[in-house]
């Protein structure tokens, strides 16, 4: 396949990023085979474009990009928002730092976390470069994860429990891992929480840290919305200081009671159907 016939996808990185971090991007952007990556090999501090026809914008994010003077952020990420170029960060640093500054700088875009493992981030980029859009079957009745990231364990617990119920392929179930990279996280949240029929939250002692997203966004969103929610417990959490945070919050079910869970969303299945 020829050069022009594959979709452009455009690398920026600080310039002492590029050292660890550009010759992964570009081999897993290349290895998807429906792109070519392509960067300024010689970076300037201002001037610099991307080329004509680029389709995503790729930022190898770090502290750095975003606070030291380079020709990443200041002409490249310009050039990209002012033609309308969608954006995906890639993280490299696993700092709270980072993602604030991915949020003030770039809006609240879903990134590829890089931080940890870096193989896997790639393998993650891969798929995202490969994937047709995703089909999502409005007609069936959707339910809504709610959860602490500290609790992706029980997370995927309770992933895996939903999707043993017999009702499984009759939902579609939501959580945040499912938006795409590059998203904003805060429009697909709500766009997610208004067409649930089914909020779920996952209880652990966790969502009693005040100020948190689960209870200050996503439960509020909920109970304004009218939707029917329920309860899950993965750990045992003191009841009455749910209630006092959580108004209105329903008895929990215990996330190994599968039977009681499946109920629930075989209602729901009844009564979309």
């Amino acid at each position: 396949m020829k050069n022009e016939k594959r979709r452009i996808v455009f690398v920026s990185a600080h310039p002492t990023d590029r050292y660890e971090y550009l010759a992964p991007v570009i081999d897993a952007i290349e290895a998807s085979g429906e792109c070519v990556a392509v960067y300024n090999p010689a970076p300037r501090d201002e001037g610099d474009t991307i080329p004509e026809g680029t389709e995503l914008f790729v930022i190898i994010a770090s502290v750095k990009y975003f606070t030291w003077k380079n020709s990443g952020y200041l002409s490249e990420y310009a050039a990209a928002k002012r033609e309308g170029v969608p954006v995906l960060p890639i993280m490299i640093e696993g700092t709270s730092n980072t993602v604030d500054l991915i949020n003030m700088r770039l809006g609240k875009l879903q990134y590829i976390d890089a931080s940890e493992n870096l193989g896997f981030a790639m393998d993650t980029l891969r798929a995202y470069l490969n994937a047709t859009e995703r089909e999502v079957d409005r007609s069936l009745p959707s339910v809504f994860i709610s959860y602490r990231k500290a609790d992706k364990p029980a997370l995927y617990e309770l992933v895996r429990i939903i999707g043993s119920s017999p009702s499984y392929s009759k939902i579609n179930l939501w959580y945040d891992e499912i938006i795409a990279p590059g998203e904003n996280y805060s429009a697909a949240i709500m766009r997610e929480l208004k067409g649930c029929d089914l909020f779920i939250l996952l209880v652990t002692p966790n969502v009693l840290e005040r100020g948190n997203y689960v209870h200050r966004i996503e439960y509020k969103t909920a109970r304004e919305l009218g939707k029917r929610i329920i309860a899950v417990e993965a750990e045992r959490t003191d009841r009455q200081a749910l209630l006092e945070m959580y108004d209105g919050l329903p008895r929990c079910v215990g996330i190994k009671q599968a039977g009681a869970l499946y109920s629930v969303i075989d209602e729901i299945v009844e009564r979309r159907g």
